[in-house]
């Protein structure tokens, strides 16, 4: 945990002042400390991804601005399945899904997201977006500390939006894909 920590390089815009406090947690046991702190604080959280399309005052953020760790940035086959922590940029996945044959997280190549923040927003391009091609999401909610499945169906996900909560932080999720040709990926890429 650290205090007074510039916005602005978290950012895409490069912009926005200081953080009260910040933190990256690694692993469950952090996200229900900052739960427990949350509760009994009521200090404001503001959870950040890759920070595109985010716009920060330069006064900062008078809370916790809260990033997931390297203990979130990972990825996982299995058959056409593929599962990614929250903190896993969604280019990087889309090339894991290339590299293993898979097809359907094409049109993810060039969005500026993390997995968990393009699961909050149903990030998309090229008419396809996340609720396409995501299976369920891992859901940690801030204000009790409980983690969570949200299926695709139960997730609210319209145009550039999701129904998660604002003190949802979404840590995982499990993506279907089909197998394809991968000269004909790499062209869609």
């Amino acid at each position: 945990l650290r205090s007074q920590v510039s916005i602005a390089p978290l950012t895409t815009f490069r912009l926005g002042g200081p953080a009260a406090l910040y933190l990256e947690p690694e692993g469950p046991d952090d996200l229900r400390a900052v739960a427990r702190a949350v509760a009994e604080t009521q200090v404001p959280v503001l959870i950040l991804g890759k920070g595109s399309n985010v716009l920060v005052s330069d006064g900062g953020f008078p809370g916790l601005v809260l990033r997931l760790g390297r203990g979130y940035r990972w990825a996982a086959r299995d058959g056409l399945r593929l599962s990614a922590g929250g903190a896993m940029p969604l280019p990087a996945l889309a090339g894991v899904a290339f590299s293993h044959g898979l097809t359907g997280m094409e049109f993810a190549i060039a969005i500026p997201a993390t997995v968990g923040g393009a699961v909050r927003m149903n990030a998309g391009a090229h008419g396809r977006s996340v609720a396409d091609v995501m299976e369920s999401a891992e859901v940690v909610d801030l204000s009790t500390g409980e983690r969570r499945t949200v299926a695709v169906a139960d997730a609210g996900f319209d145009y550039r939006r999701s129904d998660l909560g604002g003190a949802s932080v979404v840590v995982g999720a499990r993506f279907l894909l089909e197998a394809g040709d991968p000269a004909d990926i790499r062209r869609r890429m």
